[in-house]
C-alpha cells in the first residue's frame, strides 16, 4: 500500500489526500465516472505516482496518492483535471452542454492525512 521512495540523500513515504468537485456542483454519470477513474490511472503511470484510493460520488472526487517529494501537487493536479476535463468532452460532448464548459470547481483541498482532509473541507 505504502511506496517508499529512496535516492541518495533521503527515504520517503509520501501520502496525499485531495478532494475536489465538479464545477457547479454538477453530478456526474456512471459513464462519466469510470473514463475519468481509467483517466486518472493513465496519467498517475505517466506521471510516475500511485494511485492508492479513488472514490467519486455524485459530484465529488476523492483520491489518495502516493508520491515522490519531487513531484508537485499543482502540477498533478492540472494533469488529472484539465486533461480529464478536455478528453471527457471530447468523448462525451453531452457533458459539457450539461456543465456549461467547466468541469472542474478551481479549488482542491489536500493534506496529508485524512482526518486532517475532513476537517478542513467541512469548515469550508
Amino acid at each position: 500500500m505504502y511506496d517508499i521512495h529512496s535516492n541518495k540523500y533521503h527515504v520517503s513515504c509520501l501520502q496525499y489526500h485531495i478532494t475536489f468537485y465538479t464545477y457547479n456542483d454538477i453530478p456526474l454519470e456512471k459513464k462519466e465516472i469510470d473514463f475519468i477513474k481509467s483517466y486518472f490511472k493513465i496519467v498517475s503511470s505517466r506521471h510516475e505516482f500511485k494511485i492508492v484510493g479513488i472514490e467519486i460520488q455524485g459530484f465529488s472526487v476523492t483520491l489518495v496518492i502516493n508520491c515522490k517529494t519531487t513531484h508537485y501537487i499543482p502540477n498533478i493536479m492540472k494533469a488529472l483535471k484539465g486533461g480529464s476535463a478536455r478528453f471527457l468532452y471530447k468523448k462525451f460532448p453531452e457533458a459539457k452542454e450539461k456543465s456549461g464548459g467547466n468541469l472542474w470547481a478551481q479549488k482542491y483541498y489536500i493534506a496529508t492525512d485524512n482526518r486532517q482532509l475532513d476537517i478542513m473541507v467541512k469548515d469550508y
